[in-house]
C-alpha cells in the first residue's frame, strides 16, 4: 500500500433485490478502477445503485457476482468477521440521515466513532 491508500478495483458486479416476485437488477457487469489518491464521485438518480455499490466495496453486502479488490484484499472472499474487522479498521461512513445525532454537530457527528 502506498502513502495514498489502497487502489479499488471492481469486476463485473452484479447485485439484484426482490420486490414481491420481480427480481430488480441494481448492478449488472459493473466494473471500476480507482487508483491511489484519485477522488471519484459516485452520481445518479435515486434508485440508481450508489448506496449498493458503497455497501459492496465497504463489506456490508456481497454482490450476487464479481469481484471487488481493495489494495490487496479480496473484499467477496472474506468471511462477514473479516468484513467486519476490515470495516473497522479500514472504511468509514458519514451517513446522510439516520445515523446523525440530531443534538450533535456535523463535527461532533464525524469525531464521535474517534
Amino acid at each position: 500500500m502506498n502513502k495514498f491508500g489502497p487502489s479499488i478495483e471492481l469486476r463485473g458486479l452484479r447485485k439484484s433485490f426482490r420486490e414481491g416476485d420481480r427480481l430488480h437488477a441494481v448492478l449488472d457487469e459493473a466494473s471500476a478502477v480507482v487508483s491511489p489518491g484519485e477522488r471519484v464521485a459516485i452520481l445518479g438518480p435515486s434508485g440508481s445503485g450508489k448506496s449498493t455499490l458503497l455497501n459492496l466495496i465497504s463489506g456490508i453486502e456481497l454482490p450476487d457476482a464479481g469481484t471487488i479488490r481493495v489494495g490487496d484484499r479480496d473484499i467477496t472472499a472474506l468471511s462477514e468477521r473479516e468484513r467486519t474487522l476490515f470495516r473497522r479498521l479500514h472504511v468509514g461512513f458519514v451517513f446522510q440521515f439516520f445515523n446523525l445525532l440530531p443534538t450533535l454537530t456535523v463535527m461532533e457527528n464525524l469525531l464521535l466513532p474517534m
